[in-house]
């Protein structure tokens, strides 16, 4: 039986928090690290290089997943993203000569998508729409069995859907990050803490992290409904680190689904956390690479890796 044999790539997810990494070898994502990220570009670049240099696989491509309106082929971030000082310069071009390799680019929410079209959860689906859910809510929406990107590279920016009468967006309040931010605020702490503190907080029983727990999911869940009675996909697909907690999705899903009995709406919702969970970004990532590079994955006559 005929396979695919891939060349390594060292796959790279830039968060506004925090760079994940990983090698992608023999279908298999190995080697898995982060660090947090950095302030300048600058430093993101001695970090990436450095990385590079560490790796003891014969690295033959660098894949990066990044926030924002990425375009691959122009291979830039355009308008905004979480990570402000990687608009608008050709960071492909900079890489390329910097890692000394092939690098591709694609949006963050866009590699979850692929990396679950390919190998996930949406495997054979017609139709998806992805949440991805970190220091902002990117997404993803999947029609007739391809990625949509618009003509501005802007699809699946549902984080800046406006949610109330305060022109909040979802971003602003349906963010673990920005969750956390605003408990740290009511709680008049010296030191912020994180989304997982809260969490434990909550757990616990301190009413001001119920709160802002109860708070955030609730606006997840009315951007979810949203998404659904809008573009009414097959299946609603959640990233993210927050998609790996336990009980969290199926807490959505009920949420959305009583959304749909009070606003009288005729449908079933399928909701479900990403196959890959937090790496969905950096297998998604490989994806993209090997679309743009075919003769970096090539055919074993023999079906072994």
């Amino acid at each position: 039986m005929m396979a695919v044999k891939r060349d390594p790539l060292l796959v790279i997810d830039i968060g506004g928090t925090t760079v994940k990494y990983g090698v992608w070898q023999a279908e298999q994502l190995t080697d898995k690290g982060k660090f947090m990220t950095p302030a300048t570009w600058p430093e993101l670049l001695a970090a990436l290089t450095q990385l590079k240099v560490r790796q003891t696989s014969a690295i033959t491509g660098v894949a990066i997943s990044l926030p924002g309106s990425v375009d691959p082929m122009a291979g830039k971030i355009s308008g905004t993203s979480a990570v402000s000082y990687l608009n608008n310069f050709p960071i492909k071009a900079v890489l390329t000569r910097a890692l000394g390799v092939p690098v591709s680019i694609q949006n963050d929410a866009n590699c979850a998508a692929l990396a679950e079209l390919w190998q996930g959860n949406a495997q054979g689906l017609d139709s998806a729409v992805f949440m991805i859910i970190g220091t902002g809510i990117g997404g993803a929406v999947v029609m007739n069995g391809q990625l949509m990107t618009g003509p501005q590279q802007f699809s699946g920016e549902f984080g800046y859907m406006v949610m109330n009468e305060q022109g909040a967006t979802l971003s602003e309040i349906g963010s673990p990050v920005k969750m956390a931010a605003r408990f740290t605020q009511l709680e008049h702490l010296a030191t912020s803490v994180s989304a997982q503190t809260v969490f434990r907080a909550a757990q616990a029983g301190d009413p001001v992290a119920q709160t802002c727990v109860t708070e955030m999911t609730h606006w997840l869940s009315c951007g979810a409904f949203n998404l659904s009675v809008g573009l009414n996909p097959q299946r609603v697909l959640i990233g993210g680190g927050i998609s790996a907690r336990p009980g969290f999705v199926a807490d959505l899903q009920d949420q959305v689904q009583q959304l749909m009995v009070a606003h009288h709406a005729p449908l079933t919702v399928d909701l479900q956390p990403c196959r890959f969970l937090n790496d969905a970004n950096l297998i998604g990532a490989a994806a993209q690479f090997y679309a743009e590079h075919p003769a970096s994955a090539a055919l074993s006559a023999n079906g072994n890796e």
